[in-house]
């Protein structure tokens, strides 16, 4: 069982693509134990929700009542993520940590702007 302490870059950005390191000669990927630690570290402090790409994400438990899955909260992704497509770099904001509104929110954008339909699924 991971320690309480169990620190992880992925633990403060909700973004398991930072666990993986590449260099010009091999990619390396995080062991299935690192993985485990850096999700029940994330459960633990009520951030059940991990991006693992641009288009999925993993979500412990995604019964849990939260504090964040209310009103305010879906407003401030739907200004962050729907409504200001500046770049990230161009921010004078943190990002956002990874949330099902986010992702919403980047489906929509994606819909409106290519006219296509898009589909969330949920397993």
């Amino acid at each position: 069982m991971a320690s309480s302490s169990f620190s992880s870059p992925a633990l403060g950005s909700g973004d398991l693509t930072v666990l993986v390191t590449s260099s010009a000669t091999a990619t390396v990927h995080p062991s299935d134990e690192t993985i485990l630690q850096s999700l029940q570290a994330s459960f633990r402090v009520d951030r059940p929700y991990f991006r693992i790409n641009t288009s999925n994400l993993v979500v412990v438990n995604p019964f849990k009542s939260l504090a964040n899955t209310n009103d305010n909260s879906a407003k401030e992704y739907e200004e962050r993520c729907y409504k200001d497509t500046s770049p990230p770099s161009t921010s004078s904001q943190p990002p956002l940590p990874p949330h099902p509104y986010e992702l919403a929110a980047r489906v929509y954008l994606l819909m409106r702007r290519r006219g296509e339909s898009q589909a969330i699924v949920f397993r």
